[in-house]
C-alpha cells in the first residue's frame, strides 16, 4: 500500500469514528503517513493553528492510529 494510500485509510476511519472532529482526520492521515514514509523525505508542514492542535493531541491520535493500525495498513 502506498503512502497515500495510508494516509487516505486512516483519515477516512477517523472521520468515521469521530465526524465531528474538524482536525483530526487530518492529523491522523499525515502522521499515519509519515509512519511509513521514507524518514529522509519527512518534513513538517503543518502551520498556525493546526500545528498548535497537532502538538497538543499526537498522543491521543499515536493512540488511536495503534489501536487500528491492522486496518489502515493491512
Amino acid at each position: 500500500m502506498s503512502t497515500e494510500g495510508i494516509r487516505a485509510a486512516a483519515e477516512n476511519l477517523f472521520r468515521a469514528a469521530h465526524p465531528a472532529d474538524r482536525h483530526g482526520a487530518l492529523i491522523a492521515g499525515c502522521r499515519a503517513a509519515a509512519r511509513v514514509a521514507d524518514p529522509d523525505h519527512v518534513q513538517a508542514f503543518t502551520v498556525g493553528k493546526l500545528a498548535d492542535e497537532e502538538k497538543e493531541r499526537s498522543a491521543e491520535i499515536d493512540t488511536w492510529l495503534d489501536l487500528h493500525w491492522a486496518r489502515i495498513a493491512p
